[in-house]
């Protein structure tokens, strides 16, 4: 008796391949199973997802066995009959789960988000079942010969279907290269050169996943960005409540649109498009383009899986990142044009975080630029606190300095408080420190300065210092301006008085050697403040635009970690600006121009030491809070600093003129001082005795004779 006429557990019976291609002649049914039974019988009601993704692939199963009969010489009828009988209690159940999971339901869903005929969701199903179920590939290379092997083709799906002619040409044409399941990369096209009819299609894990239930995204995605969550109370200042609520706006709308969000990096721009979509009832998986290898190739693929995930979660799609690629590289416009692309073609609305304000993608879209700024100081107090949780109110002091000090967002702080948690857990009692926390924020700085500008350690003391009065009195005053910014800018009301910034840029000039970048140090040292070179080499580029971006970093950087930015040898940088008679002229113009504008509004503290202050641009000088130039030593002076550059430890054999010694090199600057010393101290150590006159006069004769002058 044949199965249709059988008992009912009779009729959901499986298939065992072991013998069916093993050469035979004939399809045997081997061993009945209850799989359609099992599959309809879940007990959970929320699996209902997984159950219908078994019962798909069951059924498409079925279907090749059914496919693969037919296309045999000899079919036998009650094979046929069998597989025809085991496919019915599989629709029935499947309309079973349908009714179930209703408008919820996630074939439904996929089909409800890109318009797909009943005919279109069929053939993914096939897709989705050759390319996931092991033991259909056999089946699939008798069915479709080679090519089988690389996915499933309107063909194959035609054949497996049993489709007539007219619905079978409808799919061929419907799968074209603009159809939505290849634009946001549901489907993957194998072999686009071969004709329409017989182009194999497979299917991504992760479109199998999701209609299996599965949650969990896209692995290129989740390791270079994921779903975006907003803290649970996200703090803000008046103004950036202002620009959360026309964010919620914009993205509660009906029309997709593309949300800009500029600002400084760290500075919470990626939690603020988060809480706005939050508020507009919406999640963002987004993409820090930063985190993936700089290549085209690999950006288009990431952008494609960012596509897929946010039709998949129905989320607004985010990229962030842009400003750390160097505008240089040869493909920069084409990847500037796929992120347009991506930006144009999210299922929903869309947002960019950026810190260049000047970024201009080619955009489709209507777009909506916010300009996200850093808290002010009792917002990042207050979030402070929320980051250290129960460890606030020991910390309570710092907390307080540490907002007035650092200018960061919700996501440097989150940053500082975890280096600071992990370096606090290095130690025995485990107790979370002030000083944790600021290096945690230097630490935080540092990796935004990204080479861009080197920390300097200052070794050297006040006491080391040898400099006449009015210098000093200078250097006294540039100090009082930063440590009493506060009481007069804010207390007296001098800011509203100041056009743009609130910093302090001094200009040290003089010849070498005489003091300036060591006065710089220890300025940084005395004020608090971390002390960062700019190294030129790595800022300075041929390229057009590029310096002023790597300037823009290291500016938002040091003033974000109430850093000193010392730029030495800046007439290199600050060059006073020429009569534009060429390109290079414009150009060179634009970057001081620029540097002209950031020193003005830098909220930090600024130096710039230069050999050639008569090179300076001009501009520059009215933008200074002190121009100190440092005169090389008079006599009196050197004789001082060859007795200081002798530490006390030293074994120096006494007496030792210094006068003479000061009197018979009057070209001698600090530097060239101390390097005489220095090489006298190794002289002596090679004779095993005590630094002696005679010592420092041999040094000292070698050093001017270094410098290009002539000696006795």
């Amino acid at each position: 008796m044949s199965c249709a006429r059988s008992n009912r557990r009779c009729a959901p019976r499986w298939l065992d391949t072991s013998t069916a291609f093993a050469g035979s002649s004939a399809v045997s049914i081997a061993h009945v199973s209850d799989e359609p039974e099992r599959l309809a019988g879940a007990p959970d009601p929320r699996d209902v997802d997984r159950r219908v993704f078994d019962l798909q692939l069951e059924r498409v199963r079925l279907q090749v066995m059914r496919a693969v009969e037919r296309g045999r010489q000899a079919p036998a009828p009650a094979t046929l009959e069998g597989l025809e009988a085991a496919l019915v209690p599989i629709t029935a159940h499947l309309a079973s789960a349908r009714r179930e999971g209703g408008s919820a339901l996630r074939e439904q869903v996929l089909k409800e988000r890109l318009g797909l005929s009943d005919l279109e969701l069929d053939f993914v199903w096939t897709v989705v079942a050759l390319t996931m179920d092991p033991h259909l590939w056999p089946h699939a290379v008798l069915l479709g010969g080679s090519d089988a092997r690389q996915g499933a083709s309107p063909a194959l799906h035609a054949s497996l279907a049993a489709l007539d002619g007219r619905a079978a040409r409808d799919l061929a044409l419907a799968l074209g290269p603009s159809h939505a399941l290849l634009r946001y990369g549901l489907l993957t096209l194998a072999d686009p050169s071969v004709v329409p009819a017989a182009r194999p299609f497979s299917a991504p894990p992760r479109l199998a996943g999701w209609l299996a239930g599965r949650d969990s995204l896209d692995e290129t995605v989740a390791a270079a960005g994921g779903l975006a969550t907003p803290p649970g109370a996200f703090e803000v200042d008046a103004a950036q409540a202002a620009i959360l609520t026309r964010a919620t706006e914009v993205l509660a709308s009906e029309e997709p649109v593309v949300l800009v969000v500029e600002g400084p990096a760290h500075s919470g721009r990626t939690l603020a498009v988060a809480e706005a979509a939050r508020r507009a009832g919406r999640i963002v998986v987004g993409l820090d383009v930063s985190r993936l290898p700089a290549t085209l190739p690999a950006l288009e693929s990431a952008l494609l899986a960012l596509g897929r995930e946010c039709l998949l979660q129905g989320a607004v799609l985010l990229v962030s990142g842009l400003e750390s690629w160097a505008g240089a590289a040869p493909d920069h416009p084409a990847r500037l044009r796929a992120i347009a692309r991506a930006l144009d073609d999210a299922p929903y609305h869309a947002a960019l975080v950026t810190g260049d304000p000047s970024l201009d993608l080619p955009l489709g879209r209507r777009r909506f630029r916010s300009s996200w700024r850093l808290p002010d100081t009792e917002t990042r107090r207050r979030l402070w606190r929320r980051a250290l949780g129960p460890d606030a109110a020991a910390l309570d002091d710092a907390v307080a300095d540490l907002a007035l000090r650092y200018r960061l967002g919700a996501t440097g702080i989150a940053h500082a408080v975890t280096l600071a948690r992990f370096l606090a857990r290095s130690r025995p009692e485990r107790a979370l420190l002030a000083e944790d926390l600021v290096t945690g924020v230097r630490n935080d700085i540092a990796e935004r300065m990204e080479g861009l500008a080197q920390p300097v350690d200052v070794v050297q003391g006040w006491e080391d210092l040898v400099l006449p009065a009015d210098v000093i009195d200078q250097i006294t005053a540039l100090m009082t301006r930063v440590t009493h910014a506060y009481q007069v800018l804010e207390g007296w009301g001098f800011r509203r008085k100041l056009p743009r910034g609130q910093g302090v840029a001094a200009l040290f000039s003089g010849a070498p050697g005489t003091g300036k970048t060591m006065v710089a140090g220890l300025i940084a040292r005395e004020l608090g403040l971390e002390l960062y070179q700019v190294d030129l080499s790595r800022v300075v580029s041929k390229w057009v635009g590029e310096t002023e971006k790597q300037l823009a970093r290291i500016f938002d950087a040091a003033e974000a970690g109430h850093a000193l930015l010392l730029f030495d040898e800046a007439d290199a940088l600050f060059a006073r600006r020429t009569e534009v008679k060429s390109a290079v002229d414009r150009y060179a113009n634009l970057e001081v121009n620029y540097l002209l504008q950031r020193i003005e509004s830098f909220g930090g503290v600024t130096i710039l030491t230069t050999n050639l202050d008569t090179s300076i641009d001009p501009a520059l000088r009215r933008r200074l809070a002190a121009h100190v130039v440092f005169w090389p030593p008079d006599e009196p002076e050197r004789a001082e600093l060859w007795g200081r550059m002798l530490p006390a430890e030293a074994p120096v054999a006494r007496p030792i003129d210094l006068v003479a010694l000061a009197r018979a090199y009057p070209e001698m600057t600090g530097a060239n001082i101390r390097n005489a010393v220095l090489a006298a101290a190794f002289l002596a150590a090679e004779e095993g005795s005590s630094i002696t006159e005679k010592h420092l006069v041999r040094a000292a004769k070698g050093e001017y004779r270094a410098m290009g002058r002539l000696t006795d």
